[in-house]
C-alpha cells in the first residue's frame, strides 16, 4: 500500500479552509489503497506527529498541541518519514496560501527527497506572486487587466496620480501574495485608494493595484503538465461588484453555476486561452484557474491557483469529477499517481 501523508494548516489566513480540504480528502481516500496519515501544521508553521484518520465532520477536530518548538517538530517529522520506503510515500500538501502554496513547503519536500502533488517550487511561487505572474502573462501577450504595483515606500502621491491617470477608477487594489480575496478592495476614490493599499500591506511587502473588469469570472481546472487537459467553467454568481471574501464564504446571495454555460466556440477559446496561461506559467500536476469573462466579450487572466481548496463545496474537484466522470476518490487516485511518477522523476 502508498503511503499517503496529509499536511494540513499552515500559518496563512486560509488555515482553517486548508483544514476544511484535507478533512474531505481524508474522508474520500481508498483505505484498500493507502496508509493515511495526517499532519497538523499550526499557526507557527510547527508540524504535529503523524496521526491516524480520523471518523468527523469536524475539520477543527484535526487540530492538536504542539508543544516542540518548530525547528525541533520539522525534525521529528523528517525522521519519521525517513523510515518509510520514499518510493512509495507521497505528501498532499494541503497548505492554502503562505506557506503551502508559495513554493515553501515545495522546496522543502525537495531538498528531502519526497513525492508530493501538485505544481513544484518555481510554478507554486510564480502563481502565488501575482505581480510575477502578472509580468510573465504580459511577456505571453495573454490578456488581462492593466496593472501596477509598489511597494511601502512607493506607496505615495506619485504612485497615486499614476495608478488613476493610467487604469483610471475604480480600481481593485490586493496584495500581490495572498489568497482567498483576503486584503482585496474595489475602491473609487484617492483616500479609498491610499486606505486599501496600506491594508494590503498588511499581507504582502507589495501591493498591486489593477483595472477593474466589468463581467463574470469563471474558474477552470486543470490537469497535466504541457498538454494539461482542461474542465468546463464554473462560476460564482454574485451580487458584489466582484468575487470577495465575504461573496466567497458568507454571502446568502452568491449562487453556484456548475458548469457555467458557454457557447462551443466561446467554450472553446476559453479552455485554449486558460491552457496557455497554466502552460506560461509552468504549472504541472493541477491548478485551478480564474478568468473574466468581461463584457466587452473577451476572456482576460485574473490568476491561477496552484492548491485550490478540495472542500465539499469547492469548484476544482467538482469541475474535474464532471471532466473525467469519476468520483473525488478517483480522482485522488489519479493526482496521487502523478505526483509519484513525477517524484520519482
Amino acid at each position: 500500500m502508498i503511503n499517503v501523508y496529509i499536511l494540513c494548516g499552515g500559518p496563512s489566513s486560509e488555515h482553517d479552509i486548508a483544514l476544511r480540504s484535507a478533512l474531505n480528502i481524508s474522508n474520500n481516500l481508498n483505505e484498500n489503497k493507502y496508509n493515511i496519515k495526517l499532519v497538523y501544521i499550526d499557526k507557527k508553521g510547527a508540524f504535529s506527529e503523524p496521526f491516524e484518520k480520523i471518523e468527523t465532520n469536524d475539520e477543527f477536530d484535526l487540530v492538536r498541541d504542539i508543544k516542540e518548538s518548530k525547528t525541533k517538530s520539522i525534525s521529528n517529522f523528517l525522521d519519521i518519514i525517513s523510515k518509510e520506503d520514499l518510493t512509495n510515500t507521497i505528501i498532499l500538501p494541503v497548505v492554502h496560501g503562505t506557506y503551502g502554496e508559495d513554493g515553501t513547503i515545495q522546496a522543502f519536500l525537495d531538498v528531502a527527497g519526497i513525492s508530493y502533488i501538485g505544481n513544484g517550487l518555481l510554478s507554486s511561487a510564480i502563481c502565488m506572486d501575482k505581480v510575477t505572474s502578472n509580468d510573465i502573462f504580459e511577456k505571453n501577450k495573454l490578456r488581462q487587466a492593466k496593472y501596477l504595483y509598489t511597494n511601502k515606500e512607493g506607496l505615495d502621491d506619485n504612485f497615486l496620480d499614476k495608478c488613476i491617470e493610467e487604469i483610471g477608477l475604480p480600481l481593485i487594489v490586493k496584495p500581490s501574495a495572498n489568497g482567498s480575496s483576503v486584503g482585496v478592495n474595489k475602491v473609487t476614490t484617492r483616500k479609498e485608494l491610499l486606505d486599501s493599499g496600506l491594508e494590503a500591506l498588511k499581507y504582502d511587502k507589495k501591493v498591486l493595484v489593477e483595472e477593474l473588469i466589468e463581467g463574470q469570472e469563471i474558474e477552470f481546472a486543470v490537469v497535466g503538465d504541457m498538454n494539461p487537459d482542461v474542465s468546463k467553467p464554473a462560476a460564482y454568481i454574485s451580487d458584489h461588484t466582484f468575487l470577495d471574501y465575504d461573496a466567497k464564504y458568507f454571502s446568502k446571495s452568491t449562487k453556484e453555476s456548475l458548469p457555467y454555460k458557454l457557447d462551443e466556440d466561446k467554450l472553446k477559446e476559453a479552455q485554449e486561452f486558460v491552457k496557455k496561461c497554466y502552460v506560461a506559467c509552468g504549472c504541472e500536476g493541477f491548478a485551478r484557474v480564474d478568468i473574466f469573462y468581461a463584457n466587452d466579450g473577451n476572456f482576460y487572466v485574473n490568476e491561477i491557483n496552484t492548491f485550490p481548496g478540495f472542500t465539499p463545496s469547492s469548484f476544482f474537484a467538482r469541475l474535474c469529477e464532471l471532466m473525467y466522470d469519476k468520483s473525488f476518490s478517483e480522482l485522488l487516485d489519479i493526482l496521487i499517481e502523478d505526483g509519484l511518477r513525477r517524484g520519482q522523476r
